[in-house]
């Protein structure tokens, strides 16, 4: 059982984790897209309190089937709802389009997934923690005044080479430097004349000579013995044969100048100077010591170095790679651009946007087209252009930001005709819209459903606002029972109004000029407002927006549970008077859901401009229910005049609360 769980808690983080990347890239994609303003054709007739309640953003993920990562970017756009009817039938027929000439839309998907395969390379471009384009930096000229030099393949191959000599340098520094430095100790200890090239030639000698067993500094002279001189001679310029000749054979040495470390040698005889001497093994230990050291020192610069060449060479083999794809993508762009507009003008029109440094543009998506980066050339390629081009691509990438825009909108029409299709043959689906031109507003959706769930889990609805129905309803019914979905549903008219395609089976509907939720109001510190004063607030600010309204502006109003954190008492009355006050204005369409008995007397108190529906509860046995989530008309009178059942639904509901919150709580 442990195991089970540790197993579903590590595929949970993991699945968590890809969550986060794919949100982390979708903020990018759209910081990418938004650095150049995109107009949308007309405005949109929801606000930002609309997006959030209806769950927009959540409904956009729900059902994205877009190819490339700037996809979600024009979804988002083209579910702004609107009201301009022709902009609508040219989506329509765009859409239709698509789904009718299922060849064509496969070759767009298929010039999208080129875009697809390179677009990350493009994206980095707008990285500011990219690594790539910091290890960069060191090639380019950074002094104020050689700048413009970096505008020059030439000048560049200079920089490059001179980056990968400055890597070689430290090298051959150490070498030459060590040699350096051991002449001026011979002619301080041996006072020999000062050369220097002698000392630069001993530098690159002197790493060989430490494992070489001849003598290099000493001379045979076994009857005399070596003295103190010869042994720093040999320490300092000698070879391993000399350090280890001199501290085998012993050398005269003051006993002073040795001081505690004279026990380490053999006493040759009893005067204030040893002849000091080791046994053929610790001669060779104390030999190799300064052999491993040197190399140990030596082995560091060289790794060091390699590493330093190595990482330069992956930079700018990676560079080349980057460069070389982002002009495949830009590449793919162009040729679905032309593909478009020559299969397709129709479609075409979605690439007719005014786009900034036109004419600079062009010229250097010329250069980038050229074999010299479309063509992977492995490691013989030009350092030079390379860094020029990447050069410019930062410098250019806001000019392309509207081919981005382009590819993002074809994309989503892709994905929406894609989402079309493939509900055509499930239990639920999506279907085109009709608008009707009519004096009043008027909704009619069959077997309509909340896109925000699975399919599987959908629930299906018919609904009838307007026309020879009423148009402002009351939803009733306790706080869990489902009143909160079927406001949601009917807010899906965003879609009819977006994307053209709604999910019901059937969906006709005037245009709505605007849109007005009250679906989730919570309290708001930073204006000091409680939930009680948030919900009177944004009331009083619907029933002016639809008092203000004229005929010729039809509304959607859809409120779930209004003033809330006010006494039942208080927030029935008020309900009543708010319904009441907008009873008279034809204009507008209104849902509004409350577990509160006195609205339903609107009905009759308006002869019948509103109408009371429920949503259908069943208690299957005692304390049992079963939420159907399907609207009915007439009030649910139970709920005001059966307390013990309202009582049993109270604590059904709680304990399945509870239950569902332990569920999130352990995930």
């Amino acid at each position: 059982m442990v195991l089970i769980m540790s197993l579903g808690l590590f595929f949970l983080s993991f699945f968590c984790h890809e969550i986060a990347a794919d949100s982390s890239l979708s903020k990018h994609v759209e910081y990418v897209l938004n650095t150049v303003p995109y107009i949308l054709p007309a405005q949109s007739i929801i606000g930002k309190r609309e997006w959030k309640e209806l769950k927009l953003d959540e409904l956009v993920t729900q059902l994205d089937r877009t190819t490339t990562s700037f996809g979600r970017w024009g979804l988002i756009q083209l579910l702004h709802p609107i009201a301009d009817k022709k902009e609508l039938e040219q989506r329509k027929k765009i859409i239709m389009f698509l789904v009718e000439h299922e060849d064509k839309m496969h070759l767009f998907q298929q010039q999208l997934k080129s875009i697809r395969d390179a677009e990350k390379h493009l994206l980095a471009y707008w990285d500011k923690h990219d690594e790539l384009s910091r290890n960069a930096r060191g090639f380019y000229y950074s002094v104020k005044g050689l700048k413009e030099l970096n505008k020059s393949s030439l000048a560049l191959n200079v920089s490059t080479i001179m980056e990968l000599f400055i890597a070689w340098k430290y090298l051959i520094g150490v070498l030459a430097f060590g040699g350096i430095s051991t002449e001026f100790k011979r002619w301080l200890y041996g006072k020999e004349d000062l050369n220097l090239m002698r000392g630069l030639k001993a530098g690159f000698k002197n790493p060989l000579k430490q494992h070489l067993p001849y003598l290099d500094q000493l001379k045979e002279h076994k009857s005399l013995g070596y003295t103190y001189k010869d042994y720093v001679k040999a320490f300092y310029y000698g070879s391993w044969g000399d350090r280890y000749t001199v501290l085998h054979e012993g050398f005269f040495v003051d006993r002073k100048k040795l001081g505690f470390l004279a026990g380490l040698f053999q006493k040759r005889d009893d005067t204030d100077f040893l002849r000091a001497s080791m046994d053929p093994v610790s001669a060779s230990i104390c030999a190799t010591i300064p052999t491993l050291f040197s190399d140990y020192e030596l082995g560091n610069t060289i790794v060091s170095t390699m590493r330093e060449l190595m990482s330069m060479k992956r930079t700018l083999d990676q560079l080349q790679n980057r460069v070389s794809d982002v002009a495949e993508c830009i590449n793919a762009i162009k040729k679905l651009q032309k593909m478009v507009n020559a299969k397709v003008p129709m479609v075409g029109t979605i690439f007719d946007q005014k786009e900034i440094y036109d004419n600079e543009r062009e010229q250097f998506i010329k250069t980038l087209l050229t074999p010299r980066f479309l063509k992977k050339t492995g490691s013989l390629y030009s350092c030079g252009h390379v860094l020029t081009m990447n050069l410019e691509i930062q410098q250019m990438k806001k000019s392309i930001v509207p081919l981005l825009q382009s590819v993002a909108l074809l994309d989503a029409y892709c994905a929406i005709a894609t989402l079309y299709k493939e509900s055509q043959n499930k239990r639920v689906v999506f279907s085109f819209a009709e608008f009707v031109d009519n004096q009043e507003p008027f909704l009619h959706y069959r077997d309509a459903w909340l896109p925000l769930l699975s399919p599987d889990r959908a629930v299906t609805n018919d609904f009838i606002l307007g026309g020879d129905n009423p148009g402002k309803i009351i939803i009733t019914g306790p706080n869990g029972g489902g009143k909160s979905t079927i406001l949601k549903t009917l807010g899906m008219a965003v879609l009819a109004q977006s994307w053209c395609i709604g999910p019901f089976r059937e969906g006709k509907q005037t245009l709505f000029s605007s849109i007005k939720t009250g679906l989730a109001t919570s309290e708001n510190l930073s204006q000091e407002l409680s939930t009680g004063m948030a919900e009177m607030k944004v009331m009083q600010e619907l029933l002016i927006e639809i008092g203000l309204s004229d005929s010729k502006n039809h509304m959607l109003v859809l409120i779930d549970e209004p003033y809330r954190g006010i006494v039942d008492t208080q927030a029935a009355r008020r309900i009543y008077q708010f319904g009441k006050n907008i009873a008279n204005y034809s204009h507008s369409l209104v849902a509004i859901a409350t577990h509160n008995k006195k609205p339903i007397f609107l009905e009759q108190d308006t002869d019948g401009i509103f109408a009371n529906y429920q949503v259908k509860i069943e208690e299957t046995k005692l304390g049992v229910f079963k939420r159907l989530f399907k609207l009915e008309q007439g009030p649910a009178t139970w709920w005001f005049e059966d307390d013990e059942k309202s009582s049993r639904f109270i604590d059904w509901i709680n304990i399945l609360c509870s239950f569902k919150g332990n569920v999130i709580s352990a995930c």
